[in-house]
């Protein structure tokens, strides 16, 4: 049970608490998800991350620090087609590190935009691969510097390990494709499962079919008897948006401490008042058991009405 400032909380209502701080933090996740992935921010830059060519050396490239300021860290090189996909990270970050949410929960937060990154990305390079000549070696190498400038990112704010852990299919495809086509060409469709665990069978087939060019060695790719099935159903080519990680809240680490002193003279008010209304529930709760619909109501405005002196 939760306890704070020398009183108890009934069971019903740290089961009040509990509901709605997780309906908090997934309205957050939502909101933050919606705001940042919608066509008017993210989805019109993502694109670029699949067409720069850094091998271009255009100026923008010596864009450092003030492209990515994550921690203040300098020396993260951006390109201009990617410097928008960096700073729209960078500002999430910082919003979420402003408002000094728990850490474990901004990560959690940032690892959804991870997820519905590598989502749409995967997708859009699926559908591109009917464009002549667009799965091969050169481009595979060119969208592997651009993963890894976002990457980069990732790890100067400490987010190495959960950006890797979202863009495992995109980063296994472009790895795929940024294999040398002599070096491919010798493997074997076992051996390839083997090393691209990430890649459904019907992924990985609708790689190689369409890779490019075409050589008379590529019967090597074929599925294997036990993949043939698999490797036919276009339904699982494309990401499902449907499947990320349900939000966890941590168990400790927050910033309003239950079973510290409370030194804050304006929460410490706000606290009596609490334990007040508390304490007449309590009193009352066999009352509440029997009371009318009427009764219910009004129990339930006097909860909900807004003290002016707690607005922020």
């Amino acid at each position: 049970p939760l306890v704070s400032a020398g009183f108890s909380l009934p069971d019903q209502l740290c089961r009040s608490v509990r509901n709605t701080q997780r309906q908090t933090c997934r309205a957050a996740q939502f909101s933050l998800t919606e705001s940042v992935l919608s066509h008017q921010v993210l989805y019109p830059i993502l694109p670029g991350l699949l067409d720069y060519d850094l091998s271009r050396g255009s100026p923008e490239l010596e864009v450092t620090v003030e492209s990515a300021p994550v921690l203040d860290k300098g020396g993260l090189q951006v390109p201009g087609e990617i410097q928008q996909l960096v700073e729209v990270l960078t500002e999430t970050w910082k919003l979420l590190s402003d408002c000094q949410l728990h850490a474990e929960i901004s990560s959690q937060l940032i690892g959804y935009l991870f997820y519905f990154i590598n989502a749409s990305l995967f997708n859009s390079l699926m559908e591109r691969g009917s464009e002549r000549g667009f799965f091969q070696w050169s481009q595979g190498v060119r969208m592997r510097s651009n993963l890894n400038v976002l990457l980069d990112w990732a790890h100067t704010a400490g987010l190495g390990e959960l950006a890797l852990k979202h863009t495992h299919t995109l980063s296994s495809a472009i790895n795929l494709l940024a294999t040398p086509r002599k070096i491919l060409l010798q493997k074997s469709w076992l051996d390839l499962r083997s090393e691209y665990p990430a890649l459904s069978p019907a992924q990985l087939n609708h790689l190689l079919s369409l890779y490019s060019p075409a050589s008379i060695l590529k019967h090597t790719w074929a599925p294997s008897a036990l993949d043939q099935a698999a490797a036919q159903k276009n339904d699982d080519i494309l990401e499902s948006f449907d499947t990320h990680h349900p939000l966890v809240l941590p168990d400790s680490g927050y910033q309003f401490q239950l079973r510290s002193e409370v030194t804050d003279v304006w929460l410490s008010e706000q606290l009596d008042k609490l334990k007040e209304f508390i304490c007449t529930l309590s009193d009352s709760k066999y009352e509440v058991v029997n009371a009318t619909d009427e009764q219910k109501v009004q129990k339930c405005n006097l909860l909900c009405r807004p003290d002016k002196s707690s607005e922020i």
